[in-house]
């Protein structure tokens, strides 16, 4: 188990258009630029790309599968608003599976090192710390709309948040995934009740049963719950029982 890291308790709580120049009598009017490849077709290369990779990964083909995330990759970019577009379920897909086979080749590397690609050889001369800030900010960026401020951590959907936090975990440096959710937590706003479908819901439920028990921190963690109040009665009753019972558990062996 990881040393408890003390730190500070979290508590939840245009412009106008112009007129067209006039053009001279004769005048070629130049050709418009080819249109850019629709984001439609871009979904439907990444859809059984995506199929491909993830069975690559299954088979534990390090070399294709991070040769299909390569590919995808170079399809895949920011979103140009906050509203999502024909590439948001993609960009959520593709950088799971990223962090999943770089944090999977980081704490199991195949007993071949000489097949695994360079930039994955180049994670293990960084310390779990350092790699957990690399892929926390590579998704940040990936996430962060063009026409936004800087990068924030609202922008990253629970579902990469989650596979950031317990890759933290798995890599035996849960403070970082601890750090990760807190900073989601308290730039996020919303004003409707937390649903399961948002994804809150299971993110508190890996920051309360997974990253503050591995820190040791069981009082906080009952505390948190306390304190929370997005959550239904009933779920935030359920969640305060698994984390005592968990407590028990660890107790007991």
């Amino acid at each position: 188990m990881s040393p408890t890291v003390p730190s500070a308790p979290f508590l939840p709580v245009k412009l106008a258009p112009t007129a067209p120049l006039s053009q001279p009598a004769g005048a070629k009017l130049p050709s418009p630029p080819p249109p850019a490849q629709p984001r439609q077709n871009t979904a439907a290369t990444l859809r059984p790309l995506y199929a491909r990779a993830v069975r690559a990964f299954l088979h534990r083909d390090v070399v294709l599968t991070h040769s299909l995330l390569s590919s995808a990759f170079a399809l895949i970019s920011p979103p140009l608003t906050l509203a999502p577009d024909t590439l948001t379920e993609y960009r959520r897909k593709w950088d799971v599976l990223r962090i999943t086979l770089e944090v999977t080749v980081y704490t199991a590397p195949p007993a071949d090192t000489a097949c695994i690609p360079a930039a994955l050889r180049s994670n293990a001369l960084l310390s779990a710390a350092a790699l957990l800030a690399t892929l926390h900010t590579r998704s940040l960026r990936l996430f962060a709309p063009a026409d936004g401020p800087a990068p924030n951590p609202a922008f990253l959907p629970p579902q990469v948040l989650v596979t950031l936090a317990l890759s933290s975990e798995k890599i035996g440096y849960p403070a970082a995934g601890r750090g990760i959710i807190e900073e989601w937590l308290a730039c996020r706003t919303s004003t409707l009740p937390a649903t399961a479908e948002d994804g809150y819901e299971k993110v508190l439920e890996v920051y309360l049963l997974t990253i503050l028990p591995s820190l040791g921190e069981w009082a906080y963690a009952k505390q948190f719950i306390g304190y929370e109040a997005e959550l239904a009665v009933q779920s935030r009753e359920v969640r305060s029982l698994s984390v005592s019972g968990l407590h028990g558990s660890f107790q007991f062996y």
